[in-house]
């Protein structure tokens, strides 16, 4: 399952600078949301997701099914 934020970067060419700016949030925490490790999606990221027309709960909805997948991945290794 894909990160429903690498899925919206790569739809909209942004890069980690371009989201950085749009939303006002670090590298770190863009890098962290991409990789899963942050239990929540940043307020900041689910505001432009609002902007550009889609629903934040569902994107958070989609976010929290990649974490699952991906833990459920990294136990069955």
């Amino acid at each position: 399952m894909e990160n429903p934020l690498k899925k919206l970067m790569r739809e909209n060419d942004w890069t980690y600078s371009d989201l950085g700016t749009l939303t006002d949030v670090s590298n770190s925490i863009i890098y962290k949301t991409l990789q899963g490790s942050r239990t929540t999606v940043n307020r900041n990221i689910l505001n432009l997701v609002e902007e550009i027309g889609e629903d934040p709960q569902k994107f958070s909805k989609k976010y929290q099914e990649f974490r699952a997948a991906k833990r459920k991945e990294l136990i069955n290794q």
